[in-house]
């Protein structure tokens, strides 16, 4: 990799959700054929080429990137001097910040001979005209500009408990925004996109925040009047239609989809009375072969213990897995998202 190459943008991804973060960002990529091209990675570092454009687009669009911003340098996390002489190569800039990070503890020591040797100043975060950001990481120092840095506001006002209507259990939007990416939409095409366990309306939410059409269903009528009122509230109601449909009989047939995203229900008390969880599963992958278009990504979770049944169940159906990931929501529940594309 080239140092001093502004082409280069480091992506810093969750470390907690490492597989769904990375995921998320190709998953990104891939939604409107960006014109990149995916460099190396180092630990939760991805180093991508692009434009500055279309890194921030991509942050705006993410929900699991930290931090973004265009590459400096790279240097041996023992080389101090080198890592100062990148530093006052800057020092022209007006009100520049430095900040360093010892990721999970590497180059503790290195920081201290650092502080010894360099006089940072203080300085707060948003008061800077200017952010630079010197993480060391696996026996190297990664220095890059910050361009972009992930903010609990970016989904704090839509968190359930904010929302006009609310009911506990809901999936909260920062992991609802990374399904929806997960599904390969594209706002540019006007893909549709549809939830058929739409409950309160957490998923079409992200998807309106990103431009995106969707489709949100639900057998309950109570479920359907709140999530009208949270789509209205969020001005989502020219993106988002509503439907009362069952998504386990013929009530969907009549419609194609683009992406199906949702999280099917299956706490005691969510599942219809008369079926079981596992037939609710079996006839929702039923009805969404022939809703979603050939080729096209359906993204879902179910708990741990279903996996191998849906396996099956989605072979069986036309569909193949491209993706699992395992989320761990309480000590009781940890649950499978798949990623499956229909044939």
């Amino acid at each position: 990799m080239t140092p001093m190459n502004r082409n280069i943008f480091v992506f810093r991804l969750s470390n907690e959700l490492f597989s769904l973060a990375l995921s998320e960002l190709k998953a990104i990529l891939l939604s409107d054929a960006m014109e990149l091209k995916i460099g190396d990675r180092i630990d939760e570092f991805l180093f991508i080429y692009t434009d500055t454009k279309t890194a921030l687009n991509i942050c705006d669009r993410a929900s699991l990137v930290i931090e973004m911003g265009p590459l400096i340098d790279i240097v041996d996390e023992s080389d101090v001097a080198e890592i100062i002489r990148v530093v006052k190569d800057l020092q022209h800039e007006v009100d520049i910040c430095i900040f360093l990070d010892s990721v999970r503890g590497f180059g503790k020591e290195y920081i201290k001979q650092f502080l010894n040797a360099y006089n940072l100043g203080h300085k707060l975060w948003r008061r800077c005209s200017k952010s630079l950001k010197i993480s060391f990481v696996n026996g190297i120092a990664i220095v890059y500009e910050v361009l972009y840095r992930r903010r609990q506001l970016k989904f704090e006002e839509r968190e359930p408990q904010k929302r006009p209507c609310y009911r506990p259990g809901t999936m909260k939007p920062q992991l609802a925004r990374t399904l929806v990416n997960l599904s390969r939409v594209s706002p540019r095409l006007k893909h549709l996109l549809l939830d058929p366990f739409c409950g309160v309306g957490g998923i079409v939410l992200e998807a309106c925040s990103m431009n995106i059409p969707a489709l949100c269903s639900d057998l309950d009528v109570k479920m359907c009047l709140c999530a009208k009122k949270n789509i209205e509230h969020f001005y989502c109601d020219n993106k988002v239609d509503i439907l009362i449909a069952d998504a386990t009989r013929n009530s969907l047939r009549g419609y194609t989809a683009d992406a199906i995203v949702t999280d099917p229900p299956y706490g005691i008390q969510s599942i219809p009375v008369g079926t079981s969880l596992v037939n609710l599963v079996k006839e929702f992958i039923a009805i969404s072969s022939d809703v979603i278009k050939s080729g096209r990504y359906m993204v879902f979770a179910v708990p741990i213990e279903l996996e191998v049944k849906v396996d099956k169940l989605l072979t069986n159906y036309g569909f193949e897995i491209e993706e699992k990931h395992l989320n761990m929501v309480h000590g009781s529940l940890t649950r499978v998202i798949y990623v499956a594309v229909r044939l």
